[in-house]
């Protein structure tokens, strides 16, 4: 499946397909449930992990999703998952890992919640420590479709990719903070 779907891409021009979704199926009311694999995390990381090995083996990315604990549709877009450790490694982030560790997806898309208390675009101990540094991932974080939210807290956190595309208010936001030194241009260049 994976391979077709990165043939069928490479031939429509596509470089990177927006999947795939390995949140878990804990409510049947997720309106994204179609797109995720399964409720066990071992099962949705090593599909996620299939899928992603066959689709970048004919060079086409993929944007591994929605990380994390976007589980559910009601607020989707504002929710705050308040996830105890156990749970949130054990259940909510395994498929995750799995997916980076044995695939190495090109990028990750964040979720539009919050994780306990902290938007998923703006949370440097999801995509910086955690994904980063324990996991090893090495690919390009990008947000949600207008899943960022506060242009002085993504950059730092480890956002590198504001989607859908340049917006004006970002590129404004973040020269004035590397020119006034509230933002290190370190900061940027990792990004970029």
């Amino acid at each position: 499946l994976g391979r077709a779907l990165g043939d069928e891409a490479r031939e429509q021009g596509v470089a990177v397909l927006l999947g795939p979704g390995v949140n878990m199926k804990r409510s049947p009311l997720c309106g994204r449930n179609f797109e995720y694999f399964s409720e066990d995390p071992y099962l949705a990381g090593c599909l996620g992990a299939a899928y992603v090995e066959g689709v970048q083996s004919r060079g086409v990315g993929t944007s591994l999703k929605h990380f994390a604990c976007n589980n559910q549709e009601t607020n989707r877009l504002i929710v705050d998952a308040v996830v105890d450790e156990r749970a949130l490694h054990e259940l909510y982030l395994e498929p995750f890992r799995i997916v980076v560790e044995r695939a190495r997806p090109w990028t990750i898309m964040t979720a539009y919640n919050l994780l306990n208390g902290t938007y998923c675009s703006e949370n440097e101990r999801l995509m910086r420590r955690i994904g980063r540094e324990a996991w090893g991932f090495d690919g390009a974080y990008v947000c949600d479709w207008g899943a960022e939210s506060s242009n002085a807290d993504s950059l730092p956190a480890g956002l590198d990719l504001v989607m859908p595309g340049v917006r004006p208010d970002y590129r404004a936001d973040v020269a004035a903070a590397v020119r006034a030194g509230t933002l290190p241009a370190s900061a940027l260049d990792r990004a970029v």
